[in-house]
């Protein structure tokens, strides 16, 4: 009887520890199911057009990068970002906080660096292109991307917001991307209006953003502790903690 009861409680172990933990499959279904989109008012049509393509882009790019869909992860990032006018798709991928790869269909982005991805292309002629990145890559090379990402994994997703709050003229970018994750603890769900490659090198070309603004702003991003904001062009802008 006694060995029963271990028995039964590794059994219930073991299931909530197997809660704890979901597949890029799970949570992409959990988004297509929500509607969770980077984009604003779509009609039905258009929705369901831009949700059978995200859901090939999530699960044939992660596939592609060796990452198996159906299995469970305890940490997955997720970053859906297009270009709102002409539809592409250029989304990076975090699996347990240290596989990363970037799923792209963009032609700026294979103008910029074409030799670093690999091509994909399935049977219905579905194209797209992935690369895996070191961590030193994503954090040197992908800063706005790596700046939205250390916000939410580190939880400081709130304190950015009292920042962008400082006043009316605080910098806000335009971003047509949503970031999930998954901690496992459910899903959370990001809108995130910073460009870290827009502020990094100080406040600029803002006439009705006042001096002090500028400064209590640059404090406040600046004691996030993710990446620096300097007041000048000339200093290199980047200060960045280890993963």
């Amino acid at each position: 009887m006694k060995n029963f009861f271990l028995l039964l409680n590794l059994i219930l172990f073991c299931s909530c520890f197997a809660q704890e933990k979901k597949s890029i499959r799970q949570l992409n279904n959990y988004l297509l199911n929500n509607n969770y989109v980077p984009f604003g008012d779509v009609d039905s049509t258009e929705l369901k057009g831009i949700k059978s393509a995200i859901s090939k882009y999530r699960l044939l790019g992660t596939k592609s990068c060796n990452i198996n869909p159906d299995k469970k992860y305890s940490h997955i990032y997720i970053e859906d970002g297009f270009n709102d006018e002409e539809g592409f798709y250029n989304g990076i991928f975090i699996i347990d906080n240290k596989n990363i790869f970037e799923v792209t269909n963009s032609p700026y982005k294979l103008r910029q660096d074409s030799l670093s991805y690999t091509k994909v292309k399935e049977k219905n002629k579905f194209v797209f292109f992935t690369k895996k990145l070191s961590i030193d890559d994503f954090r040197n090379n992908y800063v706005d991307e790596y700046f939205r990402y250390e916000l939410v994994i580190q939880d400081k997703v709130d304190s950015f917001k009292r920042c962008l709050a400082i006043d009316q003229y605080t910098p806000k970018s335009i971003i047509y991307a949503r970031s999930y994750y998954f901690g496992g603890e459910g899903v959370r769900v990001y809108n995130l209006p910073v460009k870290y490659s827009n502020i990094k090198n100080g406040i600029e070309g803002l006439p009705y953003f006042k001096e002090d603004k500028k400064k209590e702003f640059i404090k406040c991003i600046n004691q996030l502790n993710i990446l620096k904001i300097h007041n000048s062009s000339n200093v290199k802008a980047f200060n960045i903690p280890d993963l």
